[in-house]
Parts: structure tokens; sequence; C-alpha cells
């Protein structure tokens, strides 16, 4: 089963899906992240250094990538038309289409090789989570008419599990942590950029065809299905993997 971590920056995800890994172990249910799970099917899990691990994830996923490119033009035609004018840097809009690429050979690796007895997670390396780079900004507002058409071109996961936290919550944990794309940390502006954030996955979540596969956590302590749908035999284990991290 592959599931995806989605929500505002601060809202937890990481630390869930760590959480949730060991829950796994716990409860005899093989749970894994993405990148760990990816080095260990290609028996590359003896490497240890985390830089060394992420380069080789990079390399995979482009590898992969380069096998499947042409189902995902549209999708990066997409992604350059939407970031051409977007704030920040070259080198920033370069990076998120390396990590947008990253993100198509994770998700076509996990597809590809898990199985109904193992759960990979992806936090911040699903490529739902990838809206936040593309839409939400610190000086400017969210074009929420667009993002219906960004989850068209998109694969999706088997669940969709969205992390919502309230707002003062997200700002304050931004705010004693920090945000490259915030470039001064004063309140005004992180709340603006949170705000822009929660915005842009409301509207996510708003979508059909995530609606069906959709589970949120509110606060981190209940966790609910947005509505009866085909994927619910997905949400039981789900469900009580989140209640033991939580």
């Amino acid at each position: 089963m592959h599931i995806e971590l989605i929500g505002s920056t601060s809202a937890g995800k990481t630390t869930l899906a760590k959480k949730m890994v060991e829950a796994g172990k716990i409860s005899g249910v093989h749970v894994s992240l993405s990148d760990d799970f990816m080095l260990e099917q290609l028996h590359l899990d003896w490497v240890k250094p985390d830089f060394m691990r992420r380069r080789l994830v990079e390399t995979i996923a482009f590898a992969i990538w380069l096998t499947c490119q042409v189902r995902y033009k549209e999708f990066i035609r997409f992604v350059l038309r939407e970031g051409r004018y977007s704030p920040g840097s070259w080198f920033y809009k370069v990076n998120r289409i390396r990590n947008v690429i990253r993100k198509i050979g994770i998700f076509e690796f996990v597809s590809g090789r898990s199985g109904s007895q193992q759960i990979v997670l992806a936090d911040n390396e699903g490529i739902l989570q990838g809206v936040h780079n593309l839409f939400v900004h610190q000086n400017s507002q969210a074009e929420l008419d667009k993002i219906a058409r960004y989850v068209e071109l998109v694969p999706l996961p088997d669940v969709v599990l969205y992390l919502r936290q309230e707002e003062d919550v997200l700002v304050s944990r931004t705010l004693a942590r920090g945000h490259a794309r915030v470039a001064e940390s004063s309140p005004d502006k992180v709340v603006h950029f949170i705000r822009q954030a929660v915005a842009v996955f409301d509207e996510l979540i708003n979508a059909p065809q995530i609606q069906e596969r959709l589970l949120i956590v509110d606060g981190g302590l209940n966790i609910r299905p947005e509505a009866d749908n085909p994927f619910n035999h997905n949400f039981n284990q789900v469900t009580e993997l989140v209640r033991y991290g939580c």
C-alpha cells in the first residue's frame, strides 16, 4: 500500500511518518519510508550516511524517470509553465524541477514494488505535496484555480493522509524552526505563508479524485475518512498505525 502524507509546512508529516514506521514494528506490519523502501529493495540499505542515501535515491529516481518521461510530459510542462513566473531565483526553479523528477521516480518505483503486505509512506517526497513548492510563496497569492489541473496530471497513491493543524500551531512552529522560502521569519510573513499553504491543501483535498482516497488527521488526534468510497478497505490498517503514532 502506498500512502502519501500531505499538509502545510510544520504540520508534522515527517514526525508522524516515523512514528508510523515504529508502530508497524510493534504491530508486526512492514512499514517503510519511501527512500528506505527503495534502497532496501535494491539491497543498498547498507549505505548509512544520509547524504549518500539521498544521492543514491536521487540517481535511481532520475533513471526511472527517464524510462517513463513520456507519460509525464504534460505534468512537467505544467510545472515549467506555472513555475516560470513564480517568485524565487533560477536556481530555486531548476531545483524544483529536479525535485519533481525525483518524486516521479520514487512514485513509479514504489507503485511497481509495494504489495498488500507492505506499507510505504511518502511525506515530503510525495508528488501531491509538490503543490506546496509550486503554489505557496512568501509574497503572492496562491492560484487555487489551477490545483484541479495539477491533480488531473499526477498519479495518485492508494491513500492520501492529510495532516490538518490549527493556524496558530503551524505559525508558531514555523517561526521557531524557520523556513527556507520565508526570507524573514517575521510573524506577518509567516502567517501569510501558512495561510497560503492551508488554502492550497484545502483546495487540493476537495478534488473528487483525492476525496475517495482521503483520510484526515485533525490536530494529530482525530482521524477520519472524508467520504464513503471504494478505498475504505485500506483505511482500517492506516487508521490503526496513525493511532499508534499519535
